[in-house]
Order: structure tokens, then sequence, then C-alpha cells
């Protein structure tokens, strides 16, 4: 499901989560990330409006302490389909950026998921961003 809302207010925010929602846009947003909103979350994956995403995930960071983790137990390609994810893309767009097959792609997120323990795609999107990853470049921040 895909929440699609004027409002951007924590209440409502929580209250689409709770509901199961694996995505939230606020009309506001441009049309592209809407577009993109829509094909995420039809494809299966998860999508928070960036304008909402900051709180997110310092509510998520608030409620769950995290343990350093040694990255090395990833694979480079692992890296980067993490690094793709945290970007915002799709299975189908990290697979053209990588030229390799969505089925690879879905291997590799699976195996990071496992090695670290997360649950689901959102959650890897909050390690990402809680391990200081950046996107495509091979390093930390």
């Amino acid at each position: 499901m895909l929440v699609l809302t004027t409002f951007d207010d924590d209440d409502t925010l929580a209250a689409a989560l709770r509901a199961g929602a694996a995505g939230f846009v606020v009309k506001s947003a441009p049309g592209e990330d809407i577009l993109r909103a829509i094909t995420t979350v039809a494809d299966g994956d998860a999508w928070i409006d960036p304008s909402v995403a900051g709180r997110v995930l310092a509510a998520y960071r608030d409620r769950v302490p995290h343990d350093p983790v040694d990255l090395s137990i990833l694979t480079q390609r692992e890296l980067e389909v993490l690094r793709a994810v945290d970007r915002g893309r799709n299975n189908r767009e990290v697979a053209a950026e990588l030229f390799v097959s969505e089925a690879t792609v879905k291997t590799h997120l699976g195996r990071t998921l496992t090695k670290l323990h997360l649950r689901d795609r959102s959650a890897a999107i909050v390690f990402a961003h809680d391990h200081g990853l950046v996107g495509g470049t091979g390093h930390r921040r």
C-alpha cells in the first residue's frame, strides 16, 4: 500500500506505517518522486518521501540500539547493491546500474540482509545511513 497525502505530520506517518504502508509520499512532492514511489511500491519495495525520511530514521534510531558492524563481511558487490538501495533505487534500477539481472540483485540484497541480521529493505536503508555508507564511492563517510 502506498499512502499519498497532503499531511506530513508524525501522527499521519506513524498511522500509515502501523497500518502496513510500504510507501508514504506527500502530494507536494515532485511528480517524478510520486511516479518513482508508485513504481517502487508496485515492484514490492518500500518508499519513504525524502521530506519525512529524516524523521523516520531519527525515530528508528531512538528506539533501536545499533552495535558496531564489521562491513568487511560484505562483498564489494553487496556493498554496491546496498548503496544503490540507499539511494532509493528499486531492484530493476539497481540491476541496470550494475549491469546484472534483477535476480542477481535480489540474491545480493538477500545475502546482505542475512549477514547484517536485517529484516527488510527499509532496515537496510536505515543501516546504510547509520553506518555512513556513501553511494557508489567504495568509501565510508
